[in-house]
């Protein structure tokens, strides 16, 4: 796959995002005043949906999820089941997603295309767009089928209103390629990533935002393939992009450290790993509202490297806050909560605790095994824990017959 070499300097859109930035927090201090009560409804839900949205696109979801809510009141209020309404359902689905809050996401998720369907006709794009919404949040969830299904009838939709070599078209085949990743069917993936990347980059450019992003998800399938180096080479063009329009140190890099601490660890370059995880909690800190699975699949990698690193207390309190935040977050069958409960199955085997190991290792493959494929990485990392504990257990157990016996 042909990698973006250079980045260019700044562009028309990155001075225009600094500039709506500009403009609304002008607006949001117009939007805090008092005003009466006619023109406070008139306050319109379009106008305070376009406050939300930008907060969205800066990474604040705390103060998107503010103004997505006074946009839904002012709908609701001028007409309860409404296209306005429906479209202020639809971003508070993406802020309740981004914040992590998966089940809040799906019912509002499922309110609003209800709703949709019955104010559009019945393959309007609008409903494409939600299904493709609907089935992120089932990928998150680690229900794949579900997620097959919605982007399946997502995808029959939105081909009826455009070309195939529409960008719209990549956009929704990008989100394909992260399903495909997410189950393991990575050469399918990576085709599907190579196609939707030319037609993005020939459109957007290749140094914008939306180009920088599939970068990002190209190298976390190069992860998963041991693709280290080439991993290394798309995430700092990504976020050189990034940087440029957040700045460095901004919340929404935090993926992208995350997915390099996780190359670098596989590496073996422990330190460089470790600095990344502890930068990106250091910013997750001062952000308490951000996404919550991505916190705890920080603390799950930083167990792992504690781990290999022979630093075992470090290990598991990071290994609690994980399996903490994760369970709440994403449910505890999740394929992200598995990988934390892969470390705490480690640990007890480090403790002696050989049976509770083996127990609670053999639950979480079975729960892997049947979202993912047998080749995929987690699967195969789960198997070598299982299997490694159920020698260890071998062992203890013949040792302890052995003193019996004497």
């Amino acid at each position: 796959m042909k990698v973006v070499s250079e980045i260019s300097k700044p562009a028309w859109w990155e001075w225009t995002v600094v500039g709506v930035l500009f403009l609304t927090a002008i607006v949001c201090a117009r939007a805090a005043q008092p005003v009466s009560g006619e023109s406070n409804s008139a306050c319109s839900s379009k106008t305070l949906q376009a406050i939300a949205r930008v907060c969205m696109a800066n990474g604040d979801y705390g103060k998107a999820e503010k103004f997505a809510n006074k946009a839904l009141d002012a709908a609701v209020t001028k007409e309860p089941e409404g296209e306005d309404t429906s479209s202020c359902l639809i971003d508070l689905v993406w802020v309740y997603k981004n914040q992590g809050r998966l089940l809040e996401a799906e019912k509002t998720c499922l309110l609003g295309l209800k709703l949709q369907q019955q104010v559009y006709y019945k393959d309007h794009p609008y409903i494409a767009y939600t299904l493709r919404i609907l089935g992120s949040i089932y990928q998150a969830q680690g229900r794949y089928s579900q997620a097959g299904e919605a982007l399946d009838r997502a995808m029959t939709i939105i081909r009826k209103c455009h070309s195939a070599d529409d960008p719209v078209i990549a956009s929704f085949e990008v989100d394909t390629a992260r399903l495909l990743v997410a189950e393991g069917r990575f050469e399918e993936a990576e085709a599907t990533y190579e196609r939707s990347l030319r037609v993005i980059s020939d459109y957007y450019g290749t140094d914008h935002l939306y180009t920088a992003g599939v970068l990002s998800d190209i190298a976390k399938l190069y992860y998963l393939q041991g693709k280290y180096e080439e991993g290394l080479q798309l995430l700092n063009c990504a976020m050189d992009i990034q940087q440029r329009v957040f700045g460095e140190g901004h919340r929404l890099l935090i993926p992208n450290q995350l997915t390099m601490a996780r190359i670098y660890q596989a590496m073996g370059e422990a330190k460089r790993a470790e600095q990344l995880l502890k930068n990106a909690l250091a910013v997750e800190q001062e952000n308490p509202s951000y996404y919550e699975p991505l916190k705890g699949e920080i603390y799950t990698v930083l167990a792992e490297v504690y781990l290999n690193s022979g630093r075992y207390a470090a290990a598991q309190v990071a290994c609690d806050k994980a399996i903490n935040i994760l369970e709440e977050s994403v449910g505890r069958d999740s394929d992200i909560t598995a990988m934390a409960l892969n470390c705490q199955v480690r640990l007890y085997v480090l403790e002696g605790k050989y049976n509770q190991a083996y127990e609670l290792g053999c639950r979480v493959l079975t729960s892997l095994e049947t979202a993912l494929l047998p080749s995929h990485p987690s699967v195969i990392a789960v198997n070598e824990t299982v299997g490694m504990t159920q020698e260890v257990k071998t062992v203890a157990q013949v040792v302890k017959t052995a003193a019996l016996v004497e």
